[in-house]
């Protein structure tokens, strides 16, 4: 009987931390209203962890190998020197310029400490794998992308 208790308990220590990442997710933008399979299995490759103030999450130009979804906190966003906007809560960073390969197109810098979901590029695979999943941070790196050059063309003119 004490078998199955330790069982049991070490299920439960195992699955309520991804049930509770899978709630964290699906209160964003990028996964609210993914079917619950989807938000675990996001949940289940997405990583928690804390940013110090004045860490630059990428740099422009830069080949990135991490991608951000910000939970708590705020980071100033930046290319060729000049102030984009700032990322806070539900934002995600780095994830166009892991998606393109090609370096990122802006620089993140921390403001505040940081607590985020955070994934690698093997990660990025297997949620790339979920179509649902894709289809969502394909969304959310473009939409980052376009109004990143949006307000850079607006700067550039006025």
């Amino acid at each position: 009987m004490e078998t199955t208790g330790t069982w049991l308990t070490r299920v439960v220590e195992i699955l309520q931390p991804v049930s509770m990442r899978a709630d964290r997710l699906a209160a964003t933008q990028t996964f609210g209203g993914l079917p619950r399979l989807e938000l675990e299995m996001a949940a289940a490759e997405l990583e928690e962890t804390l940013v110090e103030r004045g860490t630059r999450l990428t740099i422009q130009g830069r080949l990135t190998d991490r991608f951000w979804l910000i939970v708590e906190g705020q980071a100033l966003v930046s290319a060729d020197a000049r102030p984009l906007r700032v990322a806070a809560a539900g934002d995600l960073v780095g994830l166009a310029g892991i998606l393109d390969g090609c370096g990122s197109p802006e620089t993140t810098i921390a403001l505040s400490p940081i607590r985020a979901f955070e994934a690698g590029q093997e990660q990025l695979n297997r949620l790339m794998a979920r179509k649902p999943i894709k289809a969502r941070l394909v969304a959310a790196a473009g939409m980052a992308t376009r109004t990143g050059a949006a307000r850079r063309r607006s700067s550039a003119v006025g």
